[in-house]
């Protein structure tokens, strides 16, 4: 069985420029975070952009239908168009984009992503991993002048690497995962405003405490809202939980 709950809210800015939603369509979930850029104007429109393509390709799609990689690659290319169609001199819009595609029937999950907004995913209430960063903080771990930990408030966090709106040609990372039957799996979708403030260890611990998808969310929302305060980011988040499979 798939169930997800998610929120958005705006933070400590005067505008909120994340947009995400989560969805069922037949046996298939979906999940869809992102977060405009702010530096660039026009977050907002490019993230709602962003989100509302997705929407229509997951309404357009037949639902008996397993969802391919490439199907996901288009997907992601015609978000990329769209937001650069709405960019002008003045206001060279991005955003952010993870996506989760969960097909219960053939029991695979689909993960792509563009960004730093992550993808994390925890089996049997165990943290097993997160999505890559695409920016410069991450890098600054790859090469080892920076821990794991100290992406949170790195200066160079917000430096992307890739985004939607940032070139022709967009590359997403993918991954694709067998969901073994008789595990609990769960997925939580985020944006950096959100996982800045609430670790893998506070992710974990209140996953196997929480009872539904939006008990797990109120839970983590509880430390981040104990963390940050005037002027701090926007913060969403999606929690998708496949359970019962047999």
């Amino acid at each position: 069985m798939i169930t997800g709950k998610g929120y958005t809210d705006r933070g400590g800015r005067e505008y909120n420029e994340d947009a995400g939603f989560f969805c069922i369509a037949g046996e298939q979930g979906y999940a869809v975070m992102a977060d405009g850029l702010g530096g660039h104007g026009g977050g907002d429109l490019a993230s709602q952009t962003a989100a509302n393509i997705l929407k229509s390709c997951i309404r357009d799609w037949p639902a008996e239908q397993t969802l391919s990689g490439e199907t996901l690659e288009e997907w992601i290319a015609r978000a990329n168009e769209a937001v650069i169609g709405l960019q002008t001199e003045q206001c060279r819009m991005k955003t952010t984009l993870a996506l989760l595609c969960v097909d219960e029937r053939a029991g695979i999950a689909r993960l792509a992503h563009v960004g730093d907004s992550r993808i994390y995913y925890f089996r049997d209430g165990k943290y097993e991993f997160c999505t890559f960063d695409h920016s410069v903080s991450r890098m600054a771990v790859l090469a080892g002048e920076i821990g794991w930990e100290e992406i949170r408030f790195h200066t160079d966090r917000n430096k992307l690497l890739r985004a939607i709106g940032k070139s022709e040609e967009v590359k997403a990372e993918m991954k694709e995962m067998q969901l073994d039957n008789g595990s609990n799996h769960s997925f939580l979708l985020c944006t950096d405003g959100f996982w800045e403030y609430v670790t893998e260890e506070e992710m974990e611990k209140t996953l196997q405490l929480a009872e539904s998808p939006g008990e797990w969310i109120e839970k983590m929302r509880a430390y981040l809202e104990s963390r940050t305060g005037e002027g701090d980011d926007n913060n969403s988040a999606i929690a998708v939980w496949i359970t019962d499979r047999k």
